[in-house]
């Protein structure tokens, strides 16, 4: 089912399923389209909400003691499922679904998920909330992957725009093959510390994983427009860039994450999987990320 949280500078379209956001058209540019609409020949996605994995796990399956599940992967079955919207305002609306007999099957802990919206003028904030209802400690992950149109206006180039961090930078990439972690880092070089020029073979390789950044606020832009789109990915540990590899896709997925993709040597441990976040029975984890659109 679909909603929408409206002001004066944007409207925001969502869906139940997934809770996902589905459309940003910025009123400020010409009721121009932000959020990527899914053409399938690049990816049908949007706007995913990631759990309880991000990433991967080798043919969908990863163990927990003895017992091995069956997961809907990459990034879980929050995305497939239709959520409950449990919450609309003028300015905000919450989407969220509670365990049941058929998560357990695919994931072995009881709890009650939540993703709030916020609009206020030409920003929104997608704040997660995970609470532990069950009598052991719970182990997940949580992320987003919000795609952008890149270039914002015609008669622009993918290459125009860069991301550039707020701050100088040197983060390390975390190093990837064929979609699972290798275990190591190396430096990712970012021109005059700040700015990666965003170019389509980036991506040749898949995604690019950024982890240990100082700064966690980055403006999506190009010299040639005023326009942007700016993240603040503050309680966020990994950063995804990502568009369709070995393709010229006029999009750019920016990916606030808190968990990894399996390692290519794992046994699928869920207890040990690389970042793994873990919750107390019956506390509460929040985390989130905002987008201003200009």
């Amino acid at each position: 089912m679909e909603y929408i949280l409206e002001n004066s500078s944007l409207k925001l379209t969502f869906d139940s399923l997934g809770g996902e956001l589905r459309s940003i058209i910025n009123k400020n540019n010409g009721n121009k389209e932000y959020l990527w609409q899914g053409n399938p020949e690049f990816w049908a996605g949007r706007s995913p909400n990631l759990f309880p994995i991000v990433g991967r796990v080798k043919e969908g399956q990863y163990k927990v003691g003895e017992t091995v599940y069956t997961i809907k992967s990459p990034h879980g079955f929050i995305r497939i499922t239709d959520l409950e919207m449990r919450n609309q305002t003028e300015n905000s609306i919450t989407f969220g679904m509670s365990s049941s007999e058929e998560t357990l099957k695919a994931y072995p802990y009881e709890f009650d998920f939540n993703v709030i919206f916020t609009l206020e003028g030409n920003k929104f904030t997608v704040k997660y909330d995970v609470k532990n209802t069950d009598n052991k400690v719970m182990y997940f992950s949580v992320g987003a992957h919000p795609g952008f149109n890149i270039p914002i206006n015609e008669g622009e180039k993918f290459e125009d725009y860069s991301i550039i961090f707020e701050d100088d930078c040197t983060p390390n990439e975390v190093i990837c093959e064929n979609c699972f972690i290798t275990g190591d880092k190396r430096p990712f070089e970012l021109k005059n510390n700040r700015e990666i020029p965003l170019r389509h073979n980036l991506f040749d390789n898949d995604a690019i994983i950024l982890a240990d950044m100082r700064s966690r606020k980055l403006t999506v832009g190009s010299a040639k427009s005023a326009n942007s789109i700016v993240v603040d990915f503050a309680d966020f540990d990994y950063l995804g860039i990502w568009h369709k590899p070995l393709s010229e896709a006029p999009y750019i997925c920016i990916e606030p994450w808190n968990g990894l993709p399996s390692e290519v040597t794992s046994d699928e441990e869920l207890t040990e999987k690389p970042a793994i976040l873990t919750l107390e029975p019956e506390k509460t984890y929040n985390a989130q990320y905002s987008v201003e659109i200009n």
